[in-house]
């Protein structure tokens, strides 16, 4: 089969670039496993980095809670401190117990689990010291106790978690090479894979179908040259090309067999209509075609026959019309002196319709310039408007600068709080510093309480300006709304005046349209005007024309009368429209058309106010 079928042939290629596509398709997919293997241990990798972030971020974050515990002085910012404390305590614990095992299975070290743990309990501790009212004790417990601490444990975390950096980075490049590495093969197996197709394609598609398709091709070109004396090829093939060459060898002796009866035709076609196109060329329309004609010549010959016919119908009737023709002539000229007359009449009338268009052309064009001038001043005011939209929009951009201001002064008052407690604490140990000293120290006391009872006033004077900077900042807020709505009322206004604008606008544009539209008017009834006098010069046109259309008439009757017809009937002079037409409007009764006061009436029945 494959070697009797050009499509078996022809697919053969096809299914060998099937098979090397489903290889590169397998290839492929095992780079994209091996990518995909890199990228999860990766992110796996990543996952545990950032759970041991967490889990410093959250340590740290207690240790400050703790401090704070420690250097509170208001009871009440106490309570909020103490719930936050607890409430990262237990979130560190519960992530400490669930990802134990995870983290511990990838080579995190027991100790880092244990000293987390151990930072927890200290910490709980000096909270619960400065619960008790031992502040001094759990400063000196969490400086020489939980630091300890928590530096062997953030030692331990920002080692594992560089390298963890380093392993993921390590296995993103990993990754990348590997999907460059597919993508290198993808493009040589596509290349080689084209390649081969292209010329086994070739190679199978010349040998088997562009050769012998041209051969074919050379024998049609023949065969449609005229020549029969060829030998077909392929022939003895079996597929389809073989196919077409037998068919072109029963098209070569089909069309043998009609060039032979062709010329048998010939002598006969020469013979019949011939002669009597010649019998034609003498003006003999009654002769016809009587020989026996077979095949596509004898609707030939129906056709010459009824050709003659029809052109001594014609000639009979153009005989016919030359009559009426001539006949008409002299009608035409009787019309000719009417039409002449009803011209002069309407030329008068556009005199007068002319003058009446001008002068409402300049009203027109004058309300057109007023409208012009009230749209000017609506867009004047609009623009006043907008300007006035735009400084209210300033002005609440500038109240919002305010506003921004006195949150960055609270802000700064919130660092000075800080910083007086911070002054506080450090004053607080001094003063502990100085009791331990005994007698040598007193002297350093008195200044400690000194600096202590100072950073108290400095902290509460921060709460007051802080408090008086919000309340501002409230009032500012106030205003900036008021400030908004009077901008949304300006808007409304200046979309009030673009509406108005709009409208002034349309009727200047319809007044303008309506002025250019009577201006055409005008003009067209000039051109009118002078179309009227046109047609009286036409008029005598007109009738040097019917006289010369009576000469060239009996010219045609001579012309006709070499022709051999056959019996004729006369010639009877149709109904002239002329008449028929003026019949009508004689018999139509007189009509009146009033509009207002003014009435034009139909007085006469004939063509003088038609």
């Amino acid at each position: 089969m494959l070697q009797r079928s050009v499509t078996a042939r022809l697919m053969a290629p096809l299914v060998v670039s099937l098979a090397l596509l489903m290889l590169l398709a397998g290839v492929m997919l095992h780079g994209q496993r091996q990518v995909s293997r890199a990228n999860d241990a990766a992110r796996a990798a990543q996952d545990r980095m950032l759970a041991l972030a967490e889990q410093r971020s959250l340590s740290r974050a207690l240790q400050r809670d703790a401090l704070n515990l420690v250097t509170e002085p208001d009871a009440s910012e106490l309570a909020a401190i103490r719930g936050r404390f607890e409430k990262r305590r237990d979130t560190l614990v519960t992530q400490l117990d669930a990802r134990e095992a995870e983290l511990r299975a990838a080579t995190i070290p027991a100790a880092y689990f244990t000293r987390q743990r151990a930072l927890v309990a200290d910490l709980a501790r000096v909270a619960a010291r400065a619960d008790a009212g031992d502040r001094a004790g759990a400063f000196q417990a969490f400086r020489l106790e939980v630091r300890p601490v928590e530096r062997a444990a953030s030692t331990i975390a920002e080692a594992q978690i560089d390298a963890l950096g380093e392993q993921v980075t390590t296995l993103r490049a990993a990754a990348d090479a590997e999907a460059s590495w597919s993508r290198l093969v993808l493009l040589v197996a596509t290349a080689l894979l084209a390649i081969a197709g292209l010329a086994a394609g070739l190679v199978i598609t010349r040998r088997s179908v562009v050769a012998p398709l041209h051969q074919l091709r050379q024998t049609m070109e023949t065969l449609a040259a005229g020549r029969t004396d060829l030998t077909v090829p392929q022939v003895e093939r079996a597929d389809e090309v073989g196919q077409m060459a037998r068919a072109m060898a029963t098209f070569r002796d089909q069309l043998a067999g009609a060039e032979r009866a062709k010329q048998d035709q010939e002598a006969l076609i020469v013979a019949s209509i011939g002669e009597r196109l010649a019998s034609l060329a003498r003006g003999d329309l009654v002769s016809r075609v009587n020989a026996d004609l077979a095949g596509p010549f004898a609707k030939l010959k129906d056709d010459f026959n009824t050709a003659l016919a029809a052109l001594q119908a014609t000639m009979t009737q153009v005989g016919s019309a030359a009559g009426s023709i001539a006949h008409g002539s002299s009608e035409i000229r009787h019309a000719s002196g009417d039409l002449s007359q009803r011209t002069e009449q309407q030329a008068a009338s556009l005199e007068e319709t002319a003058a009446a268009m001008v002068e409402i052309t300049a009203t027109v064009g004058r309300t057109a310039d007023d409208a012009a001038h009230a749209h000017e001043s609506v867009e004047q005011a609009s623009a006043e408007a907008e300007q006035s939209g735009e400084i209210v929009r300033r002005t609440v951009e500038a109240m919002g600068g305010i506003e921004r201001s006195s949150s960055e002064i609270v802000e700064i008052i919130s660092v000075i709080d800080g910083i007086a407690f911070q002054t506080n604490l450090l004053a607080l140990n001094a003063g502990v510093e100085a009791a331990r000293a005994g007698d040598a120290g007193k002297g350093f006391a008195v200044v400690a309480s000194e600096v202590r009872a100072l950073a108290q006033r400095s902290a509460e004077a921060a709460k007051d300006v802080k408090a008086r900077i919000q309340a501002s900042s409230e009032q500012v807020e106030a205003g900036v709304g008021l400030v908004g709505e009077t901008g949304a009322a300006l808007g409304r206004i200046a979309t009030r005046i673009a509406e108005v604008g709009t409208l002034v606008s349309s009727i200047r544009v319809a007044t303008g349209q309506q002025a250019s539209g009577l201006r055409q008017i005008s003009t067209a009834v000039s051109d009118m005007d002078g179309v009227t006098q046109q047609n009286a010069a036409m008029v005598e046109e007109a009738t040097a024309a019917a006289r010369s259309l009576a000469g060239e008439t009996e010219l045609l009757m001579q012309h006709i009368a070499r022709f051999r017809i056959g019996e004729t009937p006369p010639a009877q002079a149709p109904a002239s429209p002329v008449h028929a037409l003026q019949s009508r409007v004689a018999s139509a009764p007189a009509r009146r058309i009033r509009t207002g006061a003014a009435a034009l009436a139909v007085e006469e029945d004939d063509w003088s106010r038609f």
